[in-house]
C-alpha cells in the first residue's frame, strides 16, 4: 500500500536512489584529455609560429645571395647606384650573372674561360641596380686575371681562377614598407688562420656597412650603400682593426 505524506503526495521509499550513468566518468576523462591535447597543440603551434617570426635565416640567405656579387669588390658608399663607379657596376653585374640561374648553361672556351653574353650582364645589372644604370662594356683586370670583352660578338670571357673577395654576414634587417636596411659585416677571404675559426665571430669582420635594398616585383634592387652612423656603430662589436682595401683587388 502506497504511503502518503502530509500534503497527500505519494512518498518515495527511502531505499530508492537515482541511478548513476556508468559512462559519465569515462566520457569526462576523455573530454579532459582532449582539452589538454588541444591546449598542448595550440601551445606548440604558438611556439613554432614565434620561432618562424624570430628565425629569419632564409631571409638573410636571400639577401646575402643578392649582395654577394657587390660586397666582393668592396665598393665605395653611394646614395644612387647610377652614380657608382662604372667598373664596379660592371664587375658586380657580371658576377651577379655568373651566380644567377643561367650559371650552369654557360660554355667554356679553349682557355677554360666562361663565355657570357653581354646581354645577360645587362639584364643582371637592371635587376640588381635598376633600369637607370647603363653599363660601360670593356675589358678589365690584370695580367693574372683578365676579363676580356669581345665587341664584335658582344661577349665576355671570364677567368675561373679569380681570387674570392669579401663575403657578407647580415647582422640586422630593418624593414620599412618595401625598403630593407641591412647591417652587413664584411668577412675577408678564408685563409689558414681563419679557416675553422671558432672564437668570437665579430673578430672575423673587417668592417661593417649599411646596405639598402628595395623590393621590386619578385626581386630586390640595391639602392644605396652607407657607412654606419655613430649610434649604429656603438651597438655592434668592434672590428679587428684591419684596414679595409678599397676596390677588393679582384
Amino acid at each position: 500500500m502506497e504511503h502518503l505524506n502530509d500534503s497527500g503526495a505519494a512518498k518515495r521509499p527511502e531505499h530508492m536512489h537515482y541511478r548513476k550513468n556508468k559512462y559519465a566518468a569515462p566520457l569526462g576523462t576523455i573530454a579532459i584529455l582532449l582539452i589538454l591535447v588541444g591546449l598542448g597543440t595550440l601551445a606548440f603551434l604558438g611556439v613554432q609560429f614565434t620561432k618562424g617570426l624570430l628565425d629569419n635565416t632564409k631571409e638573410k640567405e636571400q639577401f646575402e645571395q643578392v649582395i654577394s656579387p657587390v660586397i666582393m669588390f668592396d665598393p665605395v658608399p653611394f646614395e644612387n647606384a647610377a652614380d657608382a663607379e662604372p667598373l664596379f657596376l660592371l664587375q658586380s653585374s657580371l658576377w651577379s650573372t655568373l651566380r644567377g640561374e643561367k650559371r650552369d648553361s654557360y660554355q667554356f672556351d679553349a682557355l677554360g674561360r666562361v663565355v657570357v653574353p653581354a646581354s645577360d650582364v645587362e639584364v643582371a645589372c637592371a635587376r640588381l641596380f635598376g633600369p637607370d644604370v647603363t653599363l660601360e662594356h670593356r675589358s678589365f683586370g690584370d695580367y693574372e686575371n683578365t676579363y676580356t670583352y669581345d665587341e664584335s660578338t658582344k661577349t665576355y670571357y671570364v677567368p675561373v681562377t679569380v681570387q674570392a673577395g669579401y663575403t657578407p654576414d647580415i647582422l640586422r634587417i630593418v624593414k620599412n614598407g618595401d625598403v630593407y636596411t641591412l647591417t652587413v659585416g664584411y668577412v675577408p677571404p678564408v685563409n689558414a688562420w681563419t679557416q675553422g675559426y671558432t672564437g668570437d665571430e665579430s673578430q672575423l669582420f673587417i668592417k661593417y656597412m649599411i646596405y639598402e635594398l628595395t623590393k621590386v616585383d619578385d626581386h630586390f634592387q640595391l639602392t644605396a650603400i652607407r657607412d654606419l652612423t655613430a649610434e649604429q656603430r656603438a651597438e655592434l662589436p668592434s672590428t679587428t682593426g684591419m684596414a679595409p682595401q678599397q676596390g677588393g683587388g679582384i
